[in-house]
């Protein structure tokens, strides 16, 4: 047999050995085989010395090259018996005494918080609640709620403008539009949570992106009294205490009479503290009784039938509810705020 196909089978002698064994101490006489000072491959170093000199370079390269293969082969079945034995279920060793990893458990938001709530109040009360998009044709927008052309509110530095024509809604009042175009009176009805868009710089009271929550009841003989009621309801509800109800006159083209709505301070009882700057009163929003003109825009007839709405901010109810000083909060990932809910 000459030389060449003396490595040859080397070679392939360590292949075979090395698939049947499954230990270190396996490995360890493979390597005393082929790599010893007595080993295959240092008895084909010794046949170098019957070569002539060119015979000798080359199978002495081919003998250096075969040697450096197998103690790479050697060297990945090590790694792959210490891999099987790790994973072994009969060395995997567990010690129960050791104390468990601490984990957190999530919390809601507290916009999520404020709108469940406000779903059950409502829901109590037999209130429909209705969802509806947030991009907005001008006439639902503005039109159908008796929004002048000359309104401030319309302008560009007031409302996102779509390259359409199309807004993205400034409240959530077109809600009450398409439900009345749907529905016959009477309705109690209200949207939760609806997102709504306004060309607002962003501070601690002001966001360009807010909710708001909507309210609307039509029926025969409503007036104010029925409105007063329900949001006192929709108070003691949110703060689990009785508080009183204020209306200061004020203009919304929609609602005549309109009014923004003031409630005594759930925290000092009108004594006056931070929350309230010490007037005893905190003010939510507005609302009012349905205009006839809005009304007649949907086809129901004012003479017969009444309503009122509101629609106030839910941000602006979590704020007062749990403290919070930033509406700019609610719209970050911040945990230390979020943990504190």
């Amino acid at each position: 047999m000459d030389l060449d196909e003396r490595i040859n089978q080397v070679l392939s002698q360590c292949e075979q050995t090395l698939k049947s064994i499954s230990s270190h101490q396996d490995l360890e006489d493979i390597k005393v085989q082929f790599l010893g000072r007595k080993g295959l491959i240092r008895d084909l170093f010794s046949q170098l010395s019957q070569l002539s000199d060119s015979e000798k370079k080359h199978y002495g390269e081919s003998i250096n090259k075969l040697k450096m293969e197998i103690e790479s082969k050697i060297s990945q079945k090590g790694e792959s018996i210490q891999s099987k034995i790790q994973t072994s279920p009969e060395n995997q060793v567990f010690d129960y005494s050791l104390p468990g990893f601490p984990y957190s458990i999530g919390k809601k938001h507290p916009f999520t918080l404020i709108c469940e709530e406000l779903y059950q109040i409502f829901r109590s009360m037999n209130f429909m609640v209705v969802e509806d998009r947030e991009i907005e044709d001008e006439y639902h927008n503005f039109d159908a709620l008796n929004i002048p052309k000359w309104h401030p509110s319309r302008k560009l530095n007031d409302t996102f403008f779509l390259t359409d024509g199309s807004v993205l809604r400034t409240h959530t009042s077109p809600v009450e539009i398409r439900t009345m175009e749907k529905i016959s009176p009477p309705i109690r009805m209200v949207t939760i949570g609806g997102r709504c868009y306004r060309r607002d710089a962003s501070d601690a009271t002001h966001s360009a992106v807010f909710h708001q929550i909507e309210g609307l009841v039509v029926d025969e003989n409503i007036n104010f009294c029925h409105l007063s009621e329900i949001l006192s309801e929709m108070m003691r509800g949110v703060f689990g205490k009785p508080v009183e109800i204020r209306f200061v006159p004020s203009y919304f083209p929609f609602v005549e009479p309109g009014a923004e709505t003031l409630i005594s301070c759930p925290f000092c009882k009108g004594d006056g503290c931070s929350v309230c700057k010490n007037s005893g009163w905190i003010e939510l929003g507005g609302s009012g009784m349905t205009h006839p003109q809005v009304l007649r825009n949907v086809n129901i007839d004012p003479t017969k039938y009444q309503g009122f709405a509101f629609g106030w901010g839910v941000e602006r109810l979590a704020m007062i509810k749990y403290g919070i000083d930033d509406i700019r909060l609610f719209f970050e990932n911040n945990l230390s705020f979020l943990e504190q809910f």
